[in-house]
């Protein structure tokens, strides 16, 4: 009969099943990597956990051919003992309004100290164990990586996920990200953006002989349970532009603001194609605007 011990995980007490022991080392990396060079990467503020763990960012990657998906947790004092241990949370459907509500509707999670690990699935009331055939995990206490497959994940091809750390006395938390969740697309590499938000200066479009800007404004994800207001905003974007048949070059950030020509530009198609960048993923945005 295995071993039974209990993490609390968002307040609550959970048994979990001692399903082996962790390296004290990072090993087998090339093993555990998948074939994917792309990866999403998200980051939380240092310094935010009290005495427990302090994540500082994850990475996820995953191989298309054979489901396998790899997260990498750094931070400091990582599942450092029995009283430390460090949680990963998964959302396998992206859907905070099933699974474990009291949790980012969690459907799968994996608890970790510095000699065990234990990975449950929610069944609908509880959370019971679950199969673990495809499970790696390895680390040390400045970086801990998760392998599983997304066999055993509910197949899941888009999921929400959240990291956190529990200092058992005093109970102090460290949470990734503090708000919400992150989103993970295996065929993004990254967060799903399912649609982004324009914004034009004019807002009237374009006309002959003045300058005309286009600026990403807003991101869309999967619904991640985030309690804050302000829009997601990319970490980065470009454009590049044709007016007509002839390529516009652009200037300001990302080269998004264009200067239209005053000369034979009236009437003609502005194309502007705007390449987003957050967390590891892009998107390309087509627009077309018509020259006053």
């Amino acid at each position: 009969m295995p071993t039974k011990i209990r993490f609390p995980h968002c307040g609550a007490g959970r048994a979990l099943k001692r399903a082996g022991p962790l390296a004290a080392v990072l090993t087998a990396m090339l093993a555990l990597a998948p074939a994917a060079s792309a990866a999403g990467t998200y980051t939380d503020p240092a310094g935010d956990s009290g005495a427990a763990g302090d994540i500082t960012g994850v990475s996820v990657s995953s191989d298309k051919q054979s489901g396998q998906i790899v997260f990498r947790i750094t931070g400091t004092n990582l599942a450092s003992s029995t009283l430390n241990p460090l949680f990963l949370s998964i959302d396998s459907d992206a859907n905070p309004a099933t699974g474990d509500l009291t949790d980012h509707g969690t459907d799968y999670w994996f608890g970790i100290d510095n000699d065990s690990y234990g990975f449950q699935h929610w069944d609908g009331s509880g959370w019971v164990d679950t199969s673990y055939s495809t499970v790696q995990i390895n680390g040390g206490t400045q970086e801990m990586t998760i392998s599983v497959n997304r066999s055993e994940l509910g197949n899941t091809s888009s999921f929400n996920f959240v990291a956190s750390t529990l200092f058992w006395l005093g109970m102090t938390r460290d949470w990734a990200p503090n708000d919400g969740a992150f989103n993970y697309s295996i065929d993004a590499n990254g967060p799903n953006i399912l649609s982004v938000s324009v914004q034009t200066t004019p807002s009237s479009g374009p006309k002959a002989g003045k300058r005309f800007t286009v600026l990403p404004s807003a991101l869309q994800l999967p619904p991640d349970g985030r309690k804050a207001t302000t829009p997601l905003v990319p970490e980065s974007y470009s454009c590049k532009a044709k007016l007509g048949t002839r390529a516009l070059n652009g200037s300001g950030i990302g080269a998004c603001t264009l200067s239209i020509p005053k000369a034979k530009a009236k009437g003609k198609r502005l194309a502007v194609q705007v390449t987003v960048n957050y967390e590891g993923a892009s998107k390309v945005v087509p627009l077309t605007f018509k020259v006053r």
